[in-house]
């Protein structure tokens, strides 16, 4: 048995394992910050309810896609994964700039306008819970450095 065999598989270690955690429990702040970015989108639908109403057909669409990129964010965030944090920032920085951006040249219902800003609240809070310790904690990759 010799030791020089090129087709014998590799000793060392890849560092091609899956990422580790330190935390093996995921914080109740997840769970928490999720469940205020469901609040965030039923409110933030009721709000723009008028505006879609018009058709039947643009109302459906619009529940379907909020509900989609909804639930692609609540298991990006339950997952630990950063991008869902980020992509939460944008989509709720766009939101938030068209709504500053439509303010006194839109007339559009109090009531819509209420909803939009508890929204607005909800997202604060959840990202609070997502930023700071211990829920930030979730989206820290714990691979040994190379």
């Amino acid at each position: 048995m010799t030791t020089d065999n090129p087709y014998s598989p590799p000793n060392a270690d890849l560092g091609d394992a899956g990422p580790s955690r330190r935390l093996g429990i995921r914080p109740h702040q997840i769970a928490q910050a999720i469940a205020l970015l469901w609040v965030s989108t039923t409110c933030g639908f009721f709000a723009s309810f008028s505006q879609t109403a018009q058709s039947r057909v643009t109302l459906i669409l619009a529940a379907l896609v909020m509900l989609a990129v909804t639930a692609v964010l609540s298991v990006g965030l339950w997952r630990g994964r950063n991008w869902a944090r980020m992509l939460y920032v944008i989509l709720v920085a766009v939101s938030f700039a068209e709504f500053l951006a439509s303010w006194g040249t839109v007339e559009r219902p109090a009531v819509e306008v209420a909803l939009e800003a508890v929204s607005f609240v909800a997202d604060a809070g959840s990202f609070f819970l997502v930023f700071t310790a211990p829920g930030s904690s979730w989206f820290r990759d714990t691979r040994p450095a190379a």
